[in-house]
């Protein structure tokens, strides 16, 4: 029998990205804790905290995206049993894009209240949209590739399981190729999309449990 290296088990990508997202909500907290000397050694704290108020509206926004992208990507993980080296460097470039958030956050917190918004805003988008972007150019590549393989217990088959990602992944990205240039133009409106597009991401199960009769209406 001719043996051969098998790939690496999805539990390892697991643990690795749980990691990666516990440091970068941790990074995103740091932001804020620096913050205490100066306010501290102000005349008065409320009005300090106040003056900050980009810092803390950016950790909020950030926090919100990252545990929500944490969130969905448990809510397919926990139904993928097989793993290829396209899958494994989707989700390594995947963790990338998580790891820089804490830059994009920290750019618009700096930013937010002086005449580099818009740039600001527009660098933010990028690493809010990394994400999805890197997700659908390998989910097009899996798909011919390396299909992806699911448990028996996935509530829809491999097919509208396929068909649902290409939904939620495309609209994703058209919001993103609007809403990011758009920052260049209204950095205000674009950061309402960017909040619209955040929320949107922040029920994953019940996004897929409202799909599942539209893609399972045609099973015999």
């Amino acid at each position: 029998m001719d043996l051969k290296f098998k790939n690496i088990s999805h539990k390892l990508i697991d643990s690795l990205s749980d990691g990666v997202y516990s440091i970068a909500l941790t990074l995103l907290g740091l932001s804020v804790v620096e913050l205490v000397p100066e306010i501290s050694h102000s005349e008065g704290i409320n009005p300090a905290l106040r003056e900050h108020w980009p810092t803390f509206f950016s950790y909020a926004l950030g926090f919100v995206v990252l545990f929500s992208s944490w969130y969905q990507y448990h809510v397919i993980g926990q139904y993928t049993k097989n793993t290829s080296a396209w899958i494994v460097w989707n989700h390594g470039l995947s963790l990338a894009w998580v790891a820089l958030l804490p830059f994009g956050v920290a750019i618009l917190a700096q930013n937010l209240n002086t005449a580099n918004r818009d740039w600001a805003v527009f660098y933010f988008g990028i690493c809010l949209f990394g994400t999805v972007w890197t997700n659908w150019i390998f989910f097009a590549c899996v798909k011919f590739k390396s299909p992806i393989e699911y448990t028996d217990d996935l509530p829809l088959t491999a097919d509208e399981m396929r068909r649902a990602t290409t939904i939620f992944l495309s609209i994703a990205v058209v919001m993103g190729l609007v809403l990011v240039p758009l920052s260049l133009i209204n950095s205000w409106v674009a950061l309402i999309g960017y909040g619209i597009f955040v929320a949107s991401s922040m029920r994953p199960i019940e996004s897929f449990n409202a799909m599942k009769p539209i893609l399972t209406k045609n099973r015999n």
